[in-house]
Formats: structure tokens, sequence, C-alpha cells
């Protein structure tokens, strides 16, 4: 995942207080990591409602990252 990314979400996740995010942007840290099926559909519904682009690319980022198996 790109650090550039994370560092949005990270900013993201403070501005809104999304600590389920948080949570899926610690997880990134972690090459052994293994997020839920719930983490996905939550993640998913995320990318889908948001507006900002540049925060919707840094979702999807960590989307193909966790999931893009």
């Amino acid at each position: 995942m790109k650090e550039y990314s994370r560092i949005i979400l990270e900013q993201y996740c403070k501005a809104h207080r999304k600590r389920k995010l948080a949570r899926l942007v610690e997880l990134s840290y972690d090459p052994a990591c293994e997020a839920t099926d719930a983490d996905a559909i939550y993640l998913e519904k995320l990318i889908n409602q948001e507006e900002d682009a540049e925060i919707r690319a840094a979702l999807k980022d960590l989307d193909d990252y966790l999931f893009g198996w």
C-alpha cells in the first residue's frame, strides 16, 4: 500500500472519528494481517459513499492491499 494513501486515511480517521477504518489502516502495516469479510463489506461501503476523489482513491488502495486476492 502506498504510504501517501496511509497518511491521507490516518488524517481522515482523526478528523471524522472512524475507528473501524483506523483499525484497517493499522492492519495494512502488518504483512501477515487478516481482515474479515465484514471488514471488506465495510470498506466497500465507504468507497461507494465517499465523494472526495483523493480519499476514495486511498480507500481503494487500502482495499486492494487488504483484499486484492
